[in-house]
């Protein structure tokens, strides 16, 4: 039988059985699961990478080395002996060990604040480049999301129609039995043995549906990391067409070309590409920096009566010294410099190539998905017009029978089996064209 075909190709994403149902909205469902999705989160992290790097060129603007270190510790003494030429000379006198302090200060601060500006603007734009590249993936995964949703929809509207016609069947099954009993004309037993016949494809396909239910409801919990005594359920009863505003082609095609995440990261990409060429040109001339060092020593070993007193006193311990100016760096290596230059001229070309074909791929792209959506919001009114229809040959079917019940027996069956394939048929279309609504707006990133 015909209609036993629809139970076999039936597709269930959800199925509650027991525990506490919580009930999410479309948009809730898609942002739990956006920010329940590993891989994004992973992405995220990498954002943050790069931000810390924007805050880490900050902090090494203004003094990069600013160091100071101290010791303390134990030190030998010191001894004047007359040497063979009767000059006295120092020596260590390890029998009168002394305290000992020191400590040194060293601080640059690099002049180049040209380098340290276009280096921030790179980073800041490495940073936007990243964030359009998450945007356009969030985009991608709402709308995979979305036909996990749509899917769910689609199931329960599939599941109704696979009950409704067990239990039309069942009913049909009885009434055949009831006939027989009361020896009607028209009905023989060859009928009901035929009908009965078909029982194991209609359980086989219900058992079938249940377990793929099962099976969806965990990889739904899966999707918004539920825990095991909470199942989902989506807060709209049935699977109806969304009603978005969707704009023109021209329309959809101009607010791509500026707002479309791989535009806007394309154009941070050349931004920081164009920064780093102009930090590597930078780099082919000289550094300058200011430095300054301070570095004091004392001891008060043994012998060191007279010393001891004067705290700035100098011999081969106790050290007082420091420095003060401007220097400047230059690197010999000329061509490596050069090097990185031209290697960083040609990733800027490369992405200016990049800029010339890039939203004229996007508009073509953008032009696919609207066709898609015009032949799905055909197709749906389509299946619209076409369910009415078989609604109407339905209930003309039902009159006739219930007027002359032994010769309409089969129109009814036949007009029941088309309107419950038209009805299957409508709700795969009202899938598909909500699928393509949300192709459509994900591709022009609208």
């Amino acid at each position: 039988m015909r209609f036993i075909l629809i139970l076999i190709i039936f597709i269930s994403v959800s199925f509650a059985d027991g525990g506490t149902v919580v009930r999410f909205t479309r948009d809730e469902f898609v942002e739990t699961a956006v920010k329940n999705e590993p891989r994004f989160k992973e992405t995220r992290m990498a954002l943050l990478t790069k931000e810390e790097r924007i805050e880490q060129i900050k902090a090494g603007a203004l003094l990069p080395k600013f160091e100071l270190s101290m010791l303390t510790g134990v030190v030998p003494g010191l001894k004047e002996n007359t040497d063979y030429y009767g000059n006295t000379v120092e020596s260590w006198d390890f029998t009168k060990m002394g305290p000992y302090f020191g400590m040194n200060i060293q601080v640059a601060q690099p002049l180049n604040f040209g380098q340290l500006q276009m280096g921030l603007k790179a980073a800041k734009a490495d940073l936007q480049q990243k964030k359009m590249e998450i945007e356009g993936k969030e985009f991608h995964l709402k709308t995979e999301f979305l036909s996990y949703y749509y899917g769910y929809l689609l199931a329960m509207e599939m599941d109704k129609l696979a009950q409704d016609g067990n239990k039309q069947m069942r009913k049909a099954a009885d009434k055949l039995e009831e006939a027989l009993d009361d020896e009607e004309e028209g009905v023989s037993q060859m009928d009901l043995l035929e009908l009965k016949a078909g029982f194991f494809e209609i359980d086989k396909a219900v058992f079938d549906a249940q377990t793929g239910l099962k099976k969806a409801q965990l990889a739904a919990k899966f999707v918004l990391g539920l825990p095991d005594s909470l199942v989902f359920e989506p807060a709209d009863s049935v699977l109806a067409a969304v009603n978005d505003f969707v704009p023109s082609l021209d329309s959809l095609k101009k607010w791509a070309i500026v707002q479309h995440p791989d535009i806007r990261r394309l154009a941070a990409g050349l931004e920081a590409t164009g920064m780093q060429m102009e930090l590597a040109s930078a780099k082919l001339a000289p550094e300058f920096f200011i430095l300054g060092e301070f570095e004091y020593a004392k001891s008060w070993a043994g012998d060191r009566t007279s010393l001891s007193k004067n705290a700035f006193a100098q011999d081969p311990v106790n050290t007082l010294s420091g420095a003060f100016g401007i220097g400047i760096r230059y690197k010999l290596n000329f061509w490596n410099q050069w090097e990185g230059y031209k290697i960083a001229r040609i990733e800027h070309r490369i992405l200016r190539q990049t800029e010339s074909y890039a939203s004229r791929g996007i508009e073509m792209q953008v032009e696919e998905k609207y066709v898609d959506f015009l032949t799905a919001k055909n197709k749906l009114e389509s299946a619209r017009n076409a369910l009415r229809a078989t609604e109407g040959m339905l209930k003309g079917a039902a009159l006739q029978y219930d007027i002359n019940p032994d010769k309409t027996s089969g129109l009814l069956a036949s007009a029941y089996r088309k309107n419950l394939l038209m009805k299957k048929d409508y709700y795969f279309a009202v899938y598909e064209y909500n699928m393509a609504v949300a192709r459509l707006f994900a591709q022009a990133g609208y």
